[in-house]
């Protein structure tokens, strides 16, 4: 009886570790998608992340004297 009772225990725990990796790999690739998108100034062409852009007008530029100038 202790053996079968082991026996579903590692079942269960070969089963928790694989598929739980998974799904969590999955759901946050797709959270961060968007913040750290690479897109380019509006000025000078320089890729920088989204999340550390600076927007006017709808565009986005790299730095203050980017979108100053």
């Amino acid at each position: 009886m202790l053996k079968m009772l082991l026996f579903a225990a590692l079942l269960f725990g070969v089963y928790y570790i694989f598929f739980r990796k998974e799904s969590l790999t999955s759901s946050s690739s797709s959270d961060n998608a968007p913040e750290d998108a690479m897109i380019p100034c509006a000025k000078c062409g320089t890729y920088v992340q989204f999340k550390e852009t600076l927007t006017r007008d709808g565009k986005h530029y790299c730095s203050r004297e980017c979108l100053e100038g």
